[in-house]
């Protein structure tokens, strides 16, 4: 496997991320790196904790779950994550939590629309009882 570095690679998944839903167009000048300059301009990014992380059935519950909320057309793009850590990083990374998922958006008012959504209505009512916390952080590109 190649070696990349850790800009690299983030250049390259927000780029493969982005396929299909904007075009990506790249600026590079001396004063600034090749970065992309259109991508889905709302984020929407969850963190889950299960009540018992060694609960097997909460597990694949809440999973599922996270899965079926691809349905949703507003969602441009998804990722599901389970934490990660490494020596570089360790003393800033909270690996505490269960899942995280990342919903990108085309604005700010389809995420609204998202959030009201019968089918994440109903995640909530079939998924609230497995977690002991979530966080949620949204993001608006600059």
């Amino acid at each position: 496997m190649k070696n990349t570095s850790r800009r690299s690679f983030i250049e390259k998944s927000l780029q493969a991320a982005t396929a299909g839903t904007a075009i990506t167009l790249m600026t590079h000048t001396s004063s600034e790196a090749a970065v992309p300059k259109t991508l889905p301009i709302f984020s929407h990014h969850v963190f889950f904790w299960l009540k018992d992380n060694k609960d097997k059935k909460a597990h694949d519950q809440l999973l599922a779950g996270l899965k079926g909320l691809g349905k949703i057309e507003q969602i441009k793009q998804a990722h599901i994550g389970k934490a990660s850590i490494n020596d570089f990083d360790k003393p800033v990374t909270d690996a505490s939590y269960t899942f995280s998922v990342l919903l990108l958006f085309a604005s700010k008012e389809d995420e609204e629309k998202y959030l009201v959504h019968p089918l994440h209505k109903k995640f909530i009512e079939d998924n609230k009882h497995l977690w002991s916390k979530v966080v949620v952080y949204d993001s608006i590109a600059l």
